[in-house]
């Protein structure tokens, strides 16, 4: 009979809990819906408390660095980095892009799918959301877009092959046939950053471009309409609610300044 042996039992996380309660509460509506039991007991079990979540996106300064450094590697991996700055995109939806969802024409990127690989797998998957998202480019990002298209022509020049428009904007293979591996960005981001002595992963990158854009003025629904947040911005909100404050302050500012205020020192004429 085997022992289990010794060791310090560590409870589920908080999120694990509300997961698995997420399931079977779920399991037991549809019950309910079938007529199998009379309520959902699950409605009455108290969940954990859901962590407020605490974004820590590199500071403008910090960003500067970081692009900065990516444009000295080489111009892909810059234009990479440079288009998680300022689209906010996941990792997989950016290495899933093909030439064909870039419209420069219109300066427009279009979201629709997310590659992942995981186990020794790849493969291409819905968005998170499962919804296609149109994002706005500005003509810089516009242009720098036409300089990677035209030196993965150059390269495919060299090969003697055609231009391919279901080829991967990402790719690591001169031929762009498959894309960048999803762990191999993120390991190759954060040894640059511990070169430059920045504390940063991929990711803090979609938050670079969320705080950015509040804190610049941005409307909470465009903002979560560009990272791809369902529920019209509530997500956006929860996530990002000191920067949202800040922004608040500043409209306050803005406003105050473009009112007229009484002159006082009429006033204080009088009085002498």
């Amino acid at each position: 009979m085997a022992e289990c042996p010794p060791h310090v039992c560590k409870p589920l996380s908080a999120g694990t809990v509300r997961k698995i309660h997420f399931v079977i509460s779920g399991a037991l509506a549809a019950a309910v819906r079938w007529e199998w039991i009379g309520t959902n007991p699950a409605a009455e079990a108290k969940k954990p408390k859901q962590a407020p979540p605490q974004p820590l996106p590199p500071t403008s300064d910090e960003g500067s660095r970081i692009l900065a450094a990516a444009w000295e590697q080489d111009f892909a991996w810059g234009m990479l980095i440079w288009l998680k700055m300022v689209t906010g995109a996941r990792r997989g939806e950016l290495l899933a892009l093909r030439w064909h969802d870039l419209h420069p024409d219109q300066g427009v990127l279009e979201i629709r799918r997310n590659f992942t690989h995981r186990n020794g797998k790849a493969r291409e998957k819905d968005t998170k959301t499962h919804q296609m998202r149109r994002i706005s480019l500005d003509p810089g990002t516009v242009e720098l877009l036409g300089t990677h298209r035209l030196n993965y022509q150059e390269q495919l020049a060299a090969l003697g092959a055609a231009f391919d428009e279901s080829a991967f904007v990402f790719s690591y293979e001169a031929d762009h046939r498959r894309p960048c591996n999803p762990d191999g960005v993120s390991h190759r981001y954060a040894e640059m950053c511990t070169r430059l002595g920045i504390k940063s992963h991929l990711h803090t990158l979609r938050h670079y471009s969320a705080t950015e854009l509040i804190s610049s003025g941005v409307d909470i629904r465009t903002v979560a309409g560009r990272l791809g947040h369902g529920g019209g911005g509530t997500t956006t909100l929860r996530v990002y609610a000191a920067w949202v404050a800040e922004s608040d302050r500043q409209a306050a500012n803005v406003l105050a300044d473009r009112l007229p205020k009484p002159d006082f020192s009429e006033r204080q004429t009088e009085s002498t």
